[in-house]
């Protein structure tokens, strides 16, 4: 054999070696990226479960978590308050898992959407470190944070706390709490101010008000026939998105009408999608709301 067909020879060797190396290291990666997933999974699911047995087996004993609070816990105070707070979730589903390998630990970043037992909808968003000991991969790190049930949007800042984020944050409160204390004063002037030239308000059991003279009269028909005694807007929920907001809530509103009879309470929720200004302020494009009280002894908002 020359020395070039020997050299040829051992070039072959080494070259399925390597590629039996690669198929090798690549399936191995695989079934272990299967079994992050699958933990992930389960542990998605204990959130409504309540499976403490779960957690025993893929938390290991020296884990530390970060809650969304920012509160360190280990592997038994997780199991401690699992067994001592039944769960609050009706559905809790991973949406994205991705994982890298760094020899024996795996590092897992994903999400996903739960819906609580009250109605609020969010997404969990994570970062797990798993480490593999005696071919069984655990947990050993977590860290996790709460986000909005919709994923924002990419025109918007990297983080959500963004100088502009809390700038228009702090505009759309500004508008909410407006429109507070004037319903409270009974101006319909100050609360149309608070409204877009193309407005629309979407009452229940009425026609919907388009634009900003439709609105005037009637929230001055409104506050002549009711004294106002209480009005109150709580935030459950803002999104914004580029020159566009909403804010989802709850209302509260008490009153008298000035012909007579006993003091109306009303309470609902409502949704508002705001615009923002050339000037930098929200005003309110869209509003509708509705009653959580039965037909028959719904007042705010009838004619």
């Amino acid at each position: 054999m020359t020395v070039r067909n020997f050299s040829l020879l051992v070039s072959s060797v080494l070259l399925v070696i390597g590629q039996a190396s690669c198929t090798k290291v690549s399936d191995v990666e695989a079934k272990a990226e299967s079994q992050i997933r699958e933990i992930e999974r389960e542990w998605a699911e204990t959130a409504v479960t309540g499976d403490a047995s779960v957690i025993q087996r893929i938390l290991a004993d020296d884990f530390l978590g970060t809650s969304p609070e920012g509160v360190l816990y280990t592997k038994q105070q997780f199991l401690d308050d699992m067994r001592a707070h039944p769960s609050a979730f009706s559905a809790n589903q991973v949406n994205d898992v991705k994982v890298r390998f760094f020899n024996d630990v795996a590092v897992a970043q994903g999400n996903e959407s739960f819906a609580r037992k009250s109605g609020e909808l969010g997404r969990f968003v994570w970062t797990d470190v798993l480490v593999r000991r005696d071919g069984k991969w655990q947990v050993i790190a977590a860290e996790d944070l709460i986000a909005p049930a919709a994923a924002p949007s990419s025109s918007g800042g990297l983080f959500l706390n963004s100088p502009q984020q809390e700038q228009d944050r702090a505009g759309i409160n500004k508008t909410r709490n407006d429109y507070v204390l004037a319903w409270r004063a009974a101006n319909a002037d100050q609360i149309v101010d608070l409204y877009t030239d193309d407005a629309w308000v979407l009452y229940p059991n009425q026609p919907a008000l388009t634009g900003r003279s439709e609105i005037l009269a009637y929230f001055k028909s409104f506050f002549a026939e009711f004294k106002q005694e209480e009005w109150e807007l709580t935030s459950a929920e803002l999104e914004i998105v580029g020159p566009w907001a909403f804010d989802r809530g709850t209302y509260r509103w008490k009153g008298v009408a000035r012909a007579g009879g006993d003091p109306m309470d009303d309470y609902g929720k409502y949704l508002v999608v705001l615009k923002r200004q050339p000037d930098g302020g929200w005003k309110v494009a869209r509003d509708m709301d509705n009653s959580d009280r039965p037909v028959s002894q719904t007042t705010r908002g009838a004619r």
